[in-house]
């Protein structure tokens, strides 16, 4: 069977600008992420009683990295590839069109949908239009600071749908630094200095986030693309090596394409001795402790990802990215990330005594169904015009 989108016409949900490479193992990779967070907020977690499982759970929000990277390198790549000489790429207004078609349509629909239904889930927080506007993680909110009040904030998930959000705006605007340092020189050569750039700026807003804000929840590190920059970065340079290995074949990216059981070993192996070594929580007080979450996360997802960004077409985690159940999900994987933590929420208020494993698996289940719906009924028929006028001309 062939996996959702793997075809001649990619779903519009996640095919590229007209004339680029599709990545569809990248699917797979979202199907990962999400269910990575559904695991993670599923409630009675510290409660299971095992310490070395729990320590495992309590730090799978290390899916909210892998969608970070994926989004760096999806977006940015066709960037790159026109750069080094390929197909026309769209400008900034329909780029933000086609963000803005894939992100708040679906939201906005959980939101009215979840002030409707009674007892659904709290919105009457102070930050409610904010949350609507995507912009409840910005210090200018004030008290309803879904940063700084992250417990009390209705789906408290979205603070990550605002920094990809912040993401999006900038992407344009780094393109064009970039487009500026490229002018004149060689592949090569513009796409080594690009990556001494990308470190270059992670460094930059790893220390203004870490040692000069670190416990300062109204600052924009938090709630924003300087945050986690080198998430974003980290999927940015991947997609400069896939343009230039495209052109330019190296033995590392051979390698790559060759052992992706390896990579996933890797990765599994690091986070694992994160894991063991970070404190039994999600919520970090020393700048250590942040500092490498951050760090590690970042590899842990990288390592994730290359086998994806690198096919070489053969081993086992090309095979489970590449399964028509897994793509499928990935291709409905954000309607589960908008609607699953309502739906455990709602699951914890009706059955107290409902232990981890069914509350996952009927959370998950639930999550999926209602995602099927918001794709198929919302999600593809607004996504139609990414590539075409939202309005037709009249003649």
């Amino acid at each position: 069977m062939t996996a959702p989108g793997t075809g001649d016409v990619a779903p519009d949900a996640v095919a590229p600008p007209p004339g680029h490479r599709r990545f569809p193992l990248f699917d797979g990779l979202r199907a990962i992420a999400v269910i990575l967070i559904v695991v993670f907020h599923t409630p009675g977690l510290i409660d299971i009683g095992w310490e070395p499982l729990v320590r495992v759970l309590v730090h799978l929000n290390v899916g909210v990295t892998v969608f970070f990277l994926i989004s760096g390198f999806l977006l940015y790549r066709p960037f790159v590839a026109h750069r080094a000489g390929g197909p026309a790429v769209p400008g900034a207004a329909v780029f933000y069109k086609r963000r803005f078609l894939r992100i708040f349509p679906a939201y906005w629909v959980c939101l009215v949908v979840l002030l409707i239904v009674p007892d659904a889930i709290s919105l009457s927080t102070p930050n409610l239009l904010a949350q609507f506007g995507l912009v409840h993680t910005l210090p200018f909110v004030g008290d309803g600071n879904c940063v700084q009040q992250g417990a009390n904030c209705s789906l408290s998930q979205t603070w990550s749908l605002a920094v990809e959000v912040t993401f999006y705006a900038a992407l344009p605007l780094y393109v064009i630094a970039a487009n500026r340092l490229a002018r004149g020189r060689e592949t090569l050569s513009w796409a080594l200095r690009e990556l001494v750039l990308l470190a270059a700026l992670s460094a930059v807003a790893l220390f203004y986030t870490y040692w000069i804000h670190l416990g300062t929840e109204t600052s924009f590190a938090r709630g924003t693309l300087i945050g986690y920059f080198d998430w974003f970065a980290l999927g940015m340079g991947a997609a400069v090596i896939s343009v230039v290995a495209e052109r330019h074949r190296t033995r590392l990216t051979d390698w790559i394409g060759r052992n992706p059981g390896l990579l996933w070993l890797g990765a599994a192996a690091l986070f694992g001795a994160l894991a063991a070594y970070l404190p039994i929580t999600p919520y970090f007080t020393t700048r250590a402790d942040h500092v490498l979450a951050n760090l590690g996360f970042g590899a842990v997802s990288l390592l994730l990802i290359l086998p994806a960004a690198f096919d070489g077409g053969r081993g086992a985690p090309r095979r489970l990215l590449a399964n028509s159940v897994v793509s499928w999900i990935g291709l409905v994987s954000y309607g589960i990330f908008l609607w699953h933590l309502a739906v455990l929420i709602r699951l914890d208020r009706e059955f107290e005594s409902m232990s981890y494993l069914p509350m996952l698996l009927v959370g998950l289940g639930i999550s999926v169904a209602i995602a099927a719906a918001s794709y198929y009924v919302i999600e593809r028929p607004i996504l139609r015009f990414k590539t075409r006028p939202l309005l037709a001309r009249r003649h």
